[in-house]
């Protein structure tokens, strides 16, 4: 997903899918990271005809069109709950045959041994992260 439906989705959820709901880009921006492209952010969400301007300077209204784009994203983005317990459970095997790793390098220490163990540590860390990315 890029930056720009990410924002259009805060402007969704914000606004509440209502088009008479101002939304002050100026704050979500902020919030979210990308106020060094408000400009830029602010245009193209324009462009494309997700949002209005209002009297106010980066203050947007969602449109029709915004709302059927972002609930169009919304709809093709995982279920985060199943892929959340999918890599639950991966992370959980992973632990496992770790556990099994470690029993062995105690059992007669090595450097092959040694190595296979930080290898899968690297790969429980990136789990991990993949995991709080679906929390």
């Amino acid at each position: 997903m890029n930056v720009f439906h990410k924002v259009l989705l805060k402007v969704h959820e914000i606004s509440g899918g209502k088009e008479n709901a101002d939304v002050d880009l100026i704050d979500l921006l902020k919030k979210e990271g990308f106020y060094s492209n408000i400009d830029n952010i602010a245009k193209q969400l324009q462009d494309e005809g997700w949002v209005t301007e209002t009297s106010r300077r980066y203050t947007v209204r969602i449109t029709h069109w915004g709302n059927s784009e972002a609930k169009r994203v919304l709809s093709d983005s995982p279920d985060k709950v199943n892929e959340r317990e999918k890599e639950s459970s991966r992370l959980l095997n992973q632990g496992r045959e770790m556990l099994i790793l470690l029993e062995e390098f105690a059992a007669g220490p090595t450097t092959a041994k040694l190595d296979n163990i930080e290898k899968h540590l690297s790969a429980i860390a990136e789990r991990s992260k993949k995991i709080r990315g679906y929390l």
